[in-house]
């Protein structure tokens, strides 16, 4: 969402539509790529089983954190730079991918030395390498793609994320099958990472990125630009990392296993609510600037479809959790069900905090959502110290009070999201469709319960059917909802008779 805060000319006459093919791109490659990489969370799972793959979630949350230092908010910083002046594409990009070679073996030696410190085995540390490693291929992979967003194409990051993800399906469903264990995984995952790259690279040119120079003018820019995005980033990644911590020391390795699969899944469960947010945030920024009725209108509208679409999501993670955790392994993973079950309630407002927050920052009040996100950082120190061990002495899965925790954390989300508001946002017509999805989830739940001794492939389609048949006749979906959704279709039809 950073890259709306870009300063860039005013937009010409056709720049709606093309904002409109860029988020579409980045969307349908995204919902292509999730199919694909929820197929392998499960086949590593199985394979590796519950403690490997704990060390899997804990490598991963440790360098994705640790390497926000090497990325430095580029992300933001390399499209800015190139959007103000493309012909110093090469000077950028140059400059950037120097100092991540030169901030990558600092930040690993770093993570090392922190995880020696805090007593994890060798077998976290090999992890951590080979993650850091794949990790820092795909953070050079990022920066070309930055690079080309700068010329307001997406096309070259949508094609490399579906490569990506069908070449790891090529790659490691066979690993696995051979006997791979998580040090090969992670290495065919830094080949895949280094194979995009590539071809990522052969296209930089026609896009119109020239030879790559570095400049250390260009590098103290990019660092000094890049600290507030490198602020928002690190008070996001910091309550994983404190879950994370506190799980590993207060729970036996396979709980932390158990908590890697249901927390590998809610990127799949939220994927809807991130992919309206990602449409939606441009227009709100346009239309706070222009038309503050409008903006009041989209905003509304916004929580009211997520209040839509989070009924099946949340009551069906609550209600089929046993049947998903199934994908893992019951006999290995089962527990793992009871964290899902917990993160249900999360799922449920993690839809209207994301609307919220994105409305907020087109607003011009990030400050105010950077504190509250702040806070839950403070919630999750406070809490899980608590939790984790309550829960591990009394029911034998100590990740059950993460999960606990990091509901209340989102309560204080929507809570003071809410109270965040501009006025005439949040109204009796968003409280009303709140009520018409409790009650079709209710339906929902209801019907699934009568049909639990069937299977699920019976059960699912008519609680979901459930679902949809009481938010009709409760009239929860209003003429501007379906000529949204009218719309949608419209355009991405439109988009797939381009070629696009």
């Amino acid at each position: 969402m950073t890259d709306a805060n870009v300063a860039v000319p005013p937009p010409a006459q056709g720049s709606q539509g093309l904002v409109l093919r860029n988020t579409l791109l980045l969307v349908v490659a995204k919902a292509t790529a999730m199919p694909i990489s929820i197929l392998l969370t499960t086949m590593m799972a199985r394979y590796l089983g519950p403690e490997d793959f704990g060390y899997l979630y804990l490598s991963a949350t440790f360098v994705g954190f640790g390497f926000l230092f090497v990325e430095w908010g580029q992300s933001g910083t390399l499209p800015a730079q190139v959007a103000r002046d493309r012909s110093r594409a090469g000077e950028v990009l140059g400059s950037g991918l120097a100092w991540r070679g030169v901030s990558a073996p600092v930040v690993y030696a770093l993570l090392a030395i922190g995880c020696h410190a805090l007593g994890y085995p060798w077998q976290l540390q090999l992890a951590l390498a080979l993650q850091s490693l794949s990790i820092g291929v795909g953070g050079l992979l990022a920066a070309c793609q930055d690079i080309v967003r700068g010329f307001e194409r997406t096309d070259v990051a949508a094609r490399s994320l579906v490569t990506n993800q069908f070449l790891n399906l090529l790659i490691v469903p066979p690993v696995l099958m051979l006997g791979g264990r998580l040090a090969a995984v992670l290495v065919a995952s830094a080949v895949v990472n280094g194979i995009v790259l590539l071809l990522v690279g052969r296209a930089l040119r026609p896009v119109g990125v020239g030879p790559l120079i570095f400049r250390r003018a260009t590098t103290r820019t990019l660092v000094l630009d890049g600290w507030p995005f490198l602020l928002t980033g690190l008070t996001l990644a910091l309550q994983p990392n404190i879950d994370a911590v506190f799980l590993s020391k207060l729970a036996p390795a396979e709980v932390v296993g158990w908590h890697a699969a249901a927390y590998r899944l809610l990127g799949a469960l939220v994927f809807p609510a991130a992919a309206l947010v990602s449409a939606l945030y441009p227009t709100l920024c346009r239309l706070h600037a222009e038309d503050q009725r409008g903006f009041q209108e989209t905003a509304r509208g916004a929580l009211r479809t997520a209040a839509l679409v989070v009924g099946p999501v949340a009551f069906g993670t609550a209600v089929f959790a046993d049947d998903v955790i199934r994908l893992f392994s019951r006999k290995a993973f089962g527990p793992a069900a009871e964290n899902l079950r917990l993160y249900a309630p999360f799922v449920f407002l993690v839809y209207f905090s994301m609307p919220l927050g994105a409305s907020l920052m087109a607003a011009g009040r990030q400050r105010a959502w950077a504190s509250l996100q702040g806070l839950c950082v403070v919630t999750s120190l406070i809490l899980d110290p608590v939790l984790v061990p309550w829960f591990q002495q009394r029911m034998g899965n100590g990740g059950l009070g993460v999960c606990l925790a990091t509901v209340f954390s989102e309560v204080l989300m929507v809570t003071g999201g809410v109270w965040l508001m501009p006025r005439g946002v949040v109204n009796r017509d968003l409280a009303r469709s709140i009520v018409v999805t409790l009650s079709a989830g209710a339906a929902m739940a209801f019907v699934a319960r009568l049909l639990s001794t069937t299977s699920f492939w019976a059960a699912a389609p008519a609680a979901g059917l459930a679902y949809a048949a009481v938010v009709w006749v409760l009239g929860g979906v209003d003429e501007q909802q379906v000529e949204l959704l009218k719309s949608i279709v419209r355009r991405k039809a439109a988009q797939t008779a381009d070629g696009h």
